[in-house]
């Protein structure tokens, strides 16, 4: 072993001279990368199904009450409220949004799940779902709704039977519920299903609901008015219990509560953590078998006046080399593990170059400080104790 030519060579020289162990840490590195890989891109299409809804808000800004904090549980404001903002320069609509939680029943199984329930207004709806503009009519006929097709598959047979182009019929909060259309928004964590109904058929739904009262008022602006201004001029004579915000600060409030106030959060950092602890641990063991097996050829090369930074570097090496050739098997098994997500719960998951250079930086630092804690024999080796 040419342990006095370019670091380079040396380090791989290091690491290759045993294959299996080789294998073994690329094997261990890829595996932690991968359970990285996995948290991260679980949580990312989790975090961004939330966003979803929010998306499809026909509006640039909107009417919530300060204590707000996401779809899943909506407040109560006057509708009085969003009227006011109709005179306000730059905006050309405003239109209310209800929102409520009703038990669905599947009338195959006899059983119960929860719904996320949208009301709109079919003349002026607030989402922007292109079966709000295509099938008005059918909206306004009583006790009818569209069906989410991205819901839960325990919802029913829906999808199937509007597909032979017979209706739905089941119960919605112990009444009667006619499904008339499909619709694909996407599951959040507020429910297993999402439907939409008129705002007449959803006061029908949820009678305890004052009329008077919705739960987001969506507003709507000029070509050339702008955002900041026209929220500005409304802010300054709201009532001091309502706040209104753009779209993007609607989705990170939204974000904002799953990630702090919920378990999921934690949950997932912690998975991070540990896929981050693994790959640490893994190539801590084997840099330091390496240094153990090869200590009188470190000491050799100190006694003739190599100093630390140069030994040392070494392994630093060996631990950045080891980061890089097993992340690219870790990327190809990651993109297998989200396809298999994406057919088994309908997520988008996706491989992102963000979130591969995000991980690949991680396994970069993670590994250093590894190699780093398996040298601290070797900065404290004293040649004349080892001959």
């Amino acid at each position: 072993m040419n342990l006095l030519g370019s670091r380079t060579p040396v380090a791989w020289l290091q690491l290759s001279h045993r294959p299996l162990r080789l294998l073994a840490a690329i094997a261990g590195v890829s595996f932690a990368n991968v359970l990285v890989f996995f948290q991260l891109g679980l949580s990312g299409s989790l975090y961004d199904s939330q966003k979803r809804p929010i998306d499809q808000i026909s509006g640039q800004l909107v009417l919530v009450p300060k204590r707000y904090t996401n779809l899943g549980e909506p407040l109560n404001f006057s509708r009085a409220q969003l009227v006011r903002v109709r005179g306000v320069q730059g905006v050309t609509g405003v239109t209310p949004l209800y929102i409520g939680k009703a038990d669905w029943l599947n009338r195959d199984t006899r059983q119960s799940k929860q719904a996320l329930v949208f009301g709109v207004t079919p003349e002026n709806p607030a989402l922007k779902l292109p079966i709000l503009q295509q099938n008005k009519a059918l909206l306004k006929q009583p006790n009818t709704l569209f069906f989410d097709s991205a819901s839960k598959k325990a919802a029913g047979s829906v999808v199937q039977t509007l597909a032979t182009g017979n209706s739905y019929l089941t119960e919605l909060r112990g009444q009667q519920a006619k499904v008339v259309g499909i619709f694909k928004l996407g599951l959040t964590f507020a429910a297993d299903i999402n439907l939409i109904m008129s705002a007449a058929n959803f006061q029908t739904y949820f009678p305890e609901k004052s009329n008077d009262d919705i739960q987001l008022g969506v507003i709507q602006l000029s070509a050339d008015a702008k955002e900041a201004q026209v929220q500005a001029t409304i802010s300054r004579f709201l009532d001091p219990s309502l706040q209104v915000l753009t779209i993007q600060q609607l989705k990170e409030r939204e974000m904002s509560h799953w990630q702090r106030n919920t378990s999921f959060g934690l949950i997932f950092n912690l998975g991070v953590l540990v896929g981050l602890a693994v790959g640490a641990i893994i190539v801590y063991q084997i840099l330091y078998s390496d240094v153990g097996d090869h200590l009188s050829e470190y000491a050799t090369m100190k006694a003739i006046g190599y100093g630390d930074n140069f030994v040392v570097g070494i392994i630093l090496q060996e631990s950045l080399l080891l980061a890089t050739v097993a992340f690219l098997p870790s990327v190809l098994l990651s993109m297998l593990l989200y396809q298999v997500l994406v057919r088994a719960t309908g997520l988008l998951v996706a491989m992102t170059l963000g979130r591969a250079l995000f991980v690949f930086c991680l396994t970069l630092v993670l590994c250093s400080a590894s190699g780093w804690l398996a040298t601290g024999k070797l900065r404290r080796l004293d040649p004349a104790e080892v001959f």
